[in-house]
């Protein structure tokens, strides 16, 4: 996980707290949850980056909002989080949990961008060959990004696979010029 530290004390405690109260299954499903929210809502998102509202007003917020809607557990993370002025790095430590726990489970990810959106065949077989290279499960993530002119890059870990057409246009520009 490429994170600050205290994101990853964040998201290593919550992971430790929901394995000792045996809902880890119940908070994953809950992160998962609150990470496509933090995503859709730009709001949210705002609010909980905002430095100038107050780390209690923040605390309470998150309170009404996901109380009796996630897991005790969940929802006292969030709290804790709001009260010591961490509202800013929820999110990042919400993915971290997600990231430690696949990683426990053997699965990594991969960031795929594409100039176009990729049929589910072509994310399935593209899927297969990651896996294959390295030879663990991948959880694949794209999206379609505009200044990939046309082809894919993937990134899995600190490796990129980069077939876009952007860069075999710079290859042959390099061979034409050299």
């Amino acid at each position: 996980m490429n994170a600050p530290e205290v994101v990853r004390r964040y998201a290593n405690t919550l992971l430790e707290a929901a394995d000792e109260t045996g809902a880890t299954a119940d908070v994953q499903r809950d992160v998962e949850g609150l990470v496509a929210t933090l995503r859709q809502s730009g709001e949210l998102a705002e609010f909980l980056a905002n430095p100038l509202i107050g780390a209690q007003v923040q605390a309470e917020a998150l309170k009404q909002l996901f109380s009796g809607k996630v897991e005790a557990l969940t929802s006292n993370f969030l709290q804790l989080m709001g009260v010591r002025g961490r509202a800013a790095i929820i999110a990042a430590a919400l993915e971290g949990f997600l990231e430690l726990v696949a990683e426990r489970e053997g699965v990594v990810s991969a960031e795929v961008r594409s100039a176009v959106e990729l049929s589910p065949e072509q994310q399935q077989r593209l899927q297969e060959r990651l896996e294959r290279y390295t030879g663990r499960k991948v959880r694949l993530e794209a999206r379609v990004d505009s200044a990939v002119r046309g082809g894919v890059v993937a990134r899995v870990g600190d490796t990129v696979f980069d077939g876009s057409v952007n860069t075999h246009l710079e290859r042959l520009r390099q061979r034409l010029a050299g």
